[in-house]
């Protein structure tokens, strides 16, 4: 027999199984292999040798485990053909503690709800939590604003935390929300922006979070979390151990694409819910509701390239391609021939720099935005692109990859590489979102001959192809 029980206190489950066997086999499932164990067993005396475990487990030795793995632990024990399980009163409260509530539709005829919105709402109000998978550009904040206004409506109050990644989505989301006119009240929590407590909703980025949540008895009292974003909790990171103290079941967490290592997914669900509702970017591309994207990969050889076998062997490489004339060469050309908006994204302020003086040359009016760049200026400049043509704005892909929209913009160009899965698709999700003047966003992403930023080159491919974004392959060779 299999027991499974709720703990209120931690917001944990706890499995307990009068078969070891099966236990164990349940536990091995849900972990994976522990890539550091050899460089920990290495800095520790061979006695501690045996307490570096070779595999890092979601579920402990005692049964404990996030609750929002309850689903997917489920549908493993049914595939295990496992009938006999039983359920406490306490966890019974926990997985029956969604709502019978209709969905609220009503900001006006040009904000109706898309099927596909609606779809994830019914499932989510009656499940009561759980993780909304919809592609960038999908529409997540209506969502939330009907979701929260479906309570609000519902029940006469609502005491709702909403989490987004920075302080432009802070002020993005607030003036989504007083566009919408929605009927629940409220505040912008920010470092600069004191919250008005009497609000039904606070509005916050993850960095206040952090700082404030101990000493903030409101956050620890709600009874709805919104987390936008949310694969960012992939990590058991502080901003996540702050979601999991919030005692209240009701979490809804939305993202544009789950991370693909197991661990990192499993804490995602754990801390807020199973997965309920998916609508990837392909399907919002060929349904019509975003614009579809081609990838011009331009893969470049050199002549004499970098070769260094020391610990700064990256680092030398990046500096390489950074400082290159012929690579930066060609990122002018391009943009000097396109005449639209274009998103440069690079990963370091030297790479920025060095492009937003090359650029400066064409005439063009070229901008970088990096850390130092306040959200009100950052407003004001995307305020610029939407209205205007042949803006370049360069831009640290860490700022850039999430939580911008920008519905103006024809290219983007990937002058850095990496290889994250997460950032290269919420990247590409910045230009995908409808404008009269687009009928394709064009992708350019600076390919290299060499060790590591080859190795980011192929892992990238890999991504268009998962994604379904057409691509195609432009060779150049340095002074060929």
């Amino acid at each position: 027999m299999v027991i499974i029980d709720y703990n209120n206190k931690t917001g944990k489950i706890q499995l307990k199984c009068d078969d070891l066997e099966l236990f164990d086999e349940l536990r091995t499932n849900f972990s994976v292999k522990n890539e550091g164990a050899q460089f920990a067993r290495a800095r520790l005396p061979k006695a501690r040798h045996k307490f570096i475990s070779d595999r890092l487990y979601m579920i402990n030795q005692s049964g404990y485990c996030l609750a929002g793995l309850y689903d997917e632990i489920r549908q493993w024990l049914i595939g295990k053909q496992v009938t006999d399980v039983e359920f406490t009163p306490a966890f019974r409260e926990y997985v029956d503690s969604g709502f019978d509530y209709d969905v609220y539709d009503g900001y006006g005829d040009d904000k109706k709800l898309r099927y596909y919105q609606k779809d994830f709402l019914k499932k989510g109000i009656a499940a009561g939590r759980g993780v909304c998978v919809l592609g960038t550009g999908g529409g997540k904040t209506l969502i939330c604003a009907s979701l929260i206004d479906t309570l609000y409506q519902a029940r006469g109050r609502v005491k709702a935390l909403l989490v987004v990644p920075n302080l432009g989505l802070v002020t993005q989301t607030y003036n989504d929300f007083t566009e919408y006119g929605v009927s629940f009240s409220f505040t912008r929590w920010t470092g600069k922006q004191t919250p008005d407590l009497s609000a039904d909703v606070i509005i916050c980025n993850s960095t206040i979070l952090l700082r404030r949540f101990e000493k903030s008895q409101w956050v620890k009292d709600v009874d709805l979390v919104l987390v936008d974003e949310v694969h960012a909790l992939s990590d058991a990171n502080k901003i996540t151990k702050c979601i999991r103290k919030i005692k209240t079941n009701h979490r809804y967490g939305f993202t544009g694409t789950l991370p693909e290592n197991n661990q990192a997914k499993w804490n995602v669900i754990g801390t807020i819910g199973p997965v309920i509702y998916e609508k990837p970017s392909d399907e919002l591309r060929s349904e019509g509701f975003l614009v579809n994207a081609e990838v011009k990969r331009i893969e470049i050889s050199y002549t004499s390239p970098v070769l260094s076998v020391n610990d700064r062997a990256y680092d030398d490489e990046l500096d390489f391609i950074y400082f290159n004339k012929y690579r930066n060469g060609v990122i002018k050309n391009i943009c000097t021939k396109y005449k639209r908006n274009v998103l440069i994204l690079v990963n370091h302020i030297r790479h920025g720099e060095e492009l937003q003086r090359v650029l400066s040359e064409t005439g063009s009016k070229v901008y970088f935005i990096q850390g130092s760049v306040d959200v009100d200026e950052r407003i004001k400049l995307i305020n610029e692109v939407e209205e205007g043509e042949g803006i370049i704005f360069i831009a640290i892909s860490k700022i850039f990859s999430t939580g911008v929209n920008v519905k103006n913009l024809h290219m983007l160009i990937f002058a850095a590489g990496g290889k994250s899965f997460i950032r290269t698709v919420q990247s590409i999700g910045r230009g995908l979102r409808l404008h009269p003047s687009k009928t394709i966003f064009n992708i350019i992403d600076m390919c290299d001959v060499l060790q590591y930023t080859g190795e980011h080159a192929a892992k990238r491919l890999h991504i268009y192809d998962k994604e379904k974004i057409a691509h195609k392959t432009i060779t150049l060779r340095e002074n060929g």
